[in-house]
């Protein structure tokens, strides 16, 4: 039979496989190196005050420390100021993160198509970002009489306020998202027969699953730095519609009741981890 060929000596090949192997361990080193500083970051600034939240929201706090159990959870969700300011944040994320998104899709779209004026458009979606809080607001105080921010309809001014501030940045993130779909497959979908609708929900929403994802997070993000608005608009105690977690948070505080205060920042954070997981693994399995 003939002899096999070889591409060199054995020792040869595991010099070349060892090479191989130990230039993999020195990436995988330099890459852990460099994560070190984040991890450390991220455990001394976040996750260890986090752990001490938890603790002082079951009573282990101060020079007396006692186990209380569930009992400062219970009374948190008993308390009428804390349910009010519960359902006010969830009815603002369930309204403005989806509108948000939509708005943002919408002009992505319109100026990802070139049409005339988008260029303009383009140049000044921005600019809400760069506007000091505070003359926002003053300018909002100036057009709307005070009776209509001592009402109800305070919370769609703040919801408002909401999207006019955020909607240019997501619709940047999502204009880059489209940016990097293929031209080609719009050709051969239409070459197909497929129409703009068919276009834009097999091709252009699937694609841009990992850009609205994220852009779902950061929606979420910034809708509890609506408190900012809101605070300048009513103060400590604004009218019932936009009183927010984070009032809630910020009285106990001045009262130096750090019991409540610690309950209702792991019940404030563990819906918004859970969410965040929840649209991470959603972008992972569609990216």
């Amino acid at each position: 039979m003939p002899e096999s060929k070889r591409s060199g000596p054995i020792w040869t090949n595991r010099r070349k496989s060892g090479g191989r192997l130990s230039l993999f361990r020195r990436r995988r080193l330099v890459g852990g190196l460099l994560f070190l500083p984040i991890l450390a970051g991220t455990l001394l600034f976040f996750a260890l005050p986090f752990c001490m939240v938890v603790g002082y929201s079951f009573g282990l706090a101060g020079g007396q420390a006692r186990f209380a159990g569930f009992s400062n959870y219970v009374k948190v969700l008993e308390s009428e100021a804390f349910r009010l300011a519960a359902g006010n944040t969830v009815k603002f994320l369930a309204l403005g993160v989806p509108l948000l998104l939509v708005t943002g899709l919408l002009l992505a779209l319109l100026l990802h198509a070139a049409l005339p004026g988008s260029r303009l458009c383009s140049n000044t979606i921005l600019l809400p970002l760069v506007l000091p809080i505070a003359s926002i607001v003053m300018v909002v105080e100036w057009l709307i009489p005070a009776p209509v921010l001592e009402s109800p309809a305070a919370f769609w001014v703040l919801l408002a306020l909401y999207l006019w501030k955020n909607c240019g940045y997501i619709t940047v993130l999502l204009l880059a998202g489209l940016a990097l779909i293929p031209r080609e497959l719009y050709d051969t979908a239409a070459m197909e027969g497929a129409n703009r609708r068919q276009q834009l929900l097999y091709i252009t929403l699937p694609l841009l699953a990992p850009s609205l994802s994220f852009s779902a997070v950061l929606g979420v993000i910034n809708s509890f730095k609506s408190y900012r608005e809101a605070f300048l608009l009513g103060g400590k105690y604004p009218h019932e519609s936009i009183y927010l977690l984070q009032h809630f948070l910020n009285n106990n505080f001045e009262n130096l009741n750090y019991a409540r205060l610690a309950v209702a920042s792991v019940l404030t954070a563990l819906p918004i981890v859970f969410a965040t997981v929840c649209v991470l693994l959603y972008q992972r399995r569609h990216s």
